[in-house]
């Protein structure tokens, strides 16, 4: 069983390769996407729980801060959802600015970017010292 097993494995591996494409590196200057109203809830209520209940574990906080949210009413959550839906539209816009500027090239893109000036630097060096060989 086991030997069938061997030769089952070593003739699937035989053709596999890694997938390609791999994972998209972030633009580190991409808008930072909005909190949901949970968080901002969160980030509200969470040094209340905190000095309320000294040397409460991080989890045992989310776990509070859950319940708490849970037990809310439509009403009672409506600030913090309203909140966060500003919050989304000032991204969304600042997405649309950040796209027209032409500064998204994605993963790809940027290290594009950044070769072309490479060579534009080196051709411009290359074309400097020329002009000293000149001379």
């Amino acid at each position: 069983m086991a030997k069938a097993d061997k030769v089952c494995y070593d003739r699937e591996m035989k053709d596999y390769g890694p997938a390609k494409g791999g994972k998209k590196k972030k633009d580190l200057n991409a808008p930072k996407r909005p909190p949901s109203g949970f968080f901002l809830f969160c980030s509200e209520f969470r040094p209340k729980i905190k000095s309320a209940n000294p040397g409460i574990s991080i989890g045992d906080v989310a776990k509070k801060l859950g319940e708490m949210w849970n037990n809310l009413s439509d009403s009672e959550k409506q600030p913090h959802i309203n909140k966060a839906a500003k919050l989304k539209e000032k991204y969304e816009k600042d997405v649309a600015d950040y796209k027209s500027k032409g500064k998204f090239h994605g993963a790809k893109g940027a290290a594009k970017v950044a070769r072309k000036k490479v060579e534009e630097e080196d051709e411009e060096d290359e074309e400097e010292e020329e002009e000293e060989e000149d001379d």
